[in-house]
C-alpha cells in the first residue's frame, strides 16, 4: 500500500513539474525572441497577447517610454495603425450581415456626390484594395472640402479589379460609406458595434481623459518622441487606439473562440475569407490571407514589406469559402507605433504584438509568425 501511494505521489509530482516546465519553456522562448527583437530595433516597450490552443497568455516587456518610468502592462494604450482596417471591414460585414449593405453595392450609392467614374467601384473593392484608388492623398489635401475637390478630379488609372493597390483612401471612403448608411460617426460605430460587445474599454479614435495615464509614448525611427495621432481624414484606415488587454479580447473574437458574440462571430468570418488571389498571398476584407502548407512555412518566415505599388491580380473568387487552416494576419503602423495581429483559427491560436516605436514592417511580422508557428506546432 505504501508503495502504491509513493507511485501515485511520484506520478502527480511528475505531471505537475512537466506541465510547469512546458509553460516555463514557452515563457523563456518568448522572452528571448522579443528581447532580441527589441535590442535589434531599440524598441522601448512591447506587449504580446497570445492564444494557444484556446488558452490566453500575456507578456509585457520594457517601458511605455525611454525614461523607463512606466512599465508596459495590460493597460498600456497603443496606436494600432492599419489594424484599424480589419475593424472597419468588420463594421462593413456587420451591416452586410444585417442586410443593410451589400459587398457589391457601388460606392456611389453611399457617396452620391462622387462623379460617374466611381460607379464601378464597390464596397468589396474598397475593403480588398482592388478599387484602383491610390495609397494616400497628396499632402495638400487636408480638409473635407479639399478631399471632395480631389475626388471630383481623380481619374482611375485602370478598372476596378484589374490591379491590387493597398489604399488608405479606399478604406477611408469605406468608413464614410458606413457613416452615411448608419448616420453615426465612425468612432460611435466602433465603440457600439465592436468595443462594447467584446467588453473592451471605450477607447477608439479618442482616448478619454480617465485613460490618458495609460497612453504609451510613441517614437519614430530616429527614436524621437512623436505627438499622438490625430487623423482628420480617413481615420477608419488607421486611427484606432486600444489597450493591450483589449487587443487580446479582439484576438479572441478574431480566432472565433467560444463565447464570441454572434454579431461579431459571423461578420468576422466574412472578413477573413479570401476574395482575391495575388502572386504570393490572398486578400480578405481588410485581412491578408496566406496558405500555410508546411512547404511554405520557411517562405512565410521571410516576409516582405507591404508593396505599395499596384500588383497584378491572379484570380477573383466568385464563391469564396472560409478556411480556418489559413494564416490570417494584418500589420499596423503610425509615426510612433508598430503592431501585428495573426491567427490560425483551426488551431485556436493567434498573436498580437504591440510596440511603441516605428520599426520595419518585415521584422515584426517575422517575430510574430515565429512565435505563433512555434507554439501552435506549425514548424516545418
Amino acid at each position: 500500500m505504501r508503495l502504491i501511494n509513493s507511485l501515485v505521489l511520484f506520478l502527480v509530482l511528475y505531471l505537475f513539474y512537466s506541465s510547469h516546465a512546458a509553460a516555463f519553456d514557452q515563457t523563456i522562448f518568448i522572452k528571448q525572441t522579443i528581447t532580441n527583437y527589441m535590442q535589434k530595433n531599440n524598441i522601448p516597450g512591447v506587449a504580446v497577447e497570445l492564444y494557444i490552443d484556446g488558452k490566453p497568455f500575456s507578456y509585457y516587456f520594457g517601458y511605455a517610454n525611454y525614461d523607463k518610468k512606466t512599465p508596459m502592462s495590460k493597460h498600456t494604450i497603443f496606436e494600432v495603425g492599419s489594424i484599424s482596417k480589419v475593424m472597419t471591414s468588420l463594421l462593413l460585414a456587420q451591416e452586410v450581415d444585417a442586410a443593410k449593405m451589400q459587398l457589391d453595392d457601388p460606392i456611389t450609392k453611399f457617396m452620391p456626390q462622387l462623379p460617374d467614374t466611381y460607379e464601378d467601384i464597390t464596397l468589396k473593392n474598397l475593403a480588398t484594395h482592388t478599387s484602383g484608388l491610390p495609397f494616400n492623398l497628396p499632402p495638400s489635401v487636408t480638409t473635407q472640402i479639399l478631399l471632395e475637390k480631389y475626388l471630383q478630379k481623380w481619374k482611375p488609372p485602370y478598372e476596378a479589379e484589374d490591379e491590387w493597390q493597398y489604399s488608405n483612401v479606399g478604406i477611408g471612403m469605406l468608413g464614410y460609406s458606413l457613416e452615411a448608411i448608419t448616420h453615426k460617426h465612425f468612432n460611435q460605430l466602433y465603440l457600439t458595434n465592436i468595443a462594447k460587445p467584446l467588453g473592451m474599454q471605450p477607447i477608439g479614435l479618442f482616448v478619454p481623459h480617465r485613460y490618458q495615464q495609460y497612453v504609451a509614448q510613441g517614437y519614430n525611427q530616429e527614436e524621437q518622441p512623436v505627438k499622438p495621432l490625430q487623423m482628420k481624414l480617413f481615420y477608419s484606415a488607421g486611427g484606432i487606439k486600444v489597450s493591450a488587454h483589449d487587443m487580446q479580447l479582439f484576438l479572441r473574437a478574431a480566432i472565433g473562440l467560444p463565447g464570441t458574440p454572434e454579431r461579431i462571430f459571423y461578420p468576422m468570418r466574412m472578413t477573413q475569407v479570401a476574395y482575391v488571389e495575388l502572386s504570393d498571398n490572398m486578400q480578405g476584407l481588410g485581412w491578408e490571407v496566406n496558405s500555410i502548407t508546411y512547404d511554405r512555412i520557411d517562405h512565410l518566415l521571410k516576409p516582405r514589406p507591404i508593396d505599395l505599388k499596384p500588383i497584378e491580380i491572379t484570380e477573383i473568387f466568385d464563391h469564396p469559402v472560409f478556411d480556418g487552416n489559413l494564416l490570417i494576419d494584418k500589420t499596423g503602423m503610425t509615426d510612433g507605433f508598430r503592431s501585428y495581429i495573426a491567427l490560425i483559427p483551426n488551431k485556436k491560436s493567434g498573436i498580437v504584438i504591440l510596440t511603441n516605436k516605428r520599426a520595419t514592417d518585415a521584422a515584426i511580422v517575422k517575430v510574430g509568425r515565429e512565435i505563433l508557428f512555434k507554439l501552435a506546432k506549425m514548424e516545418a
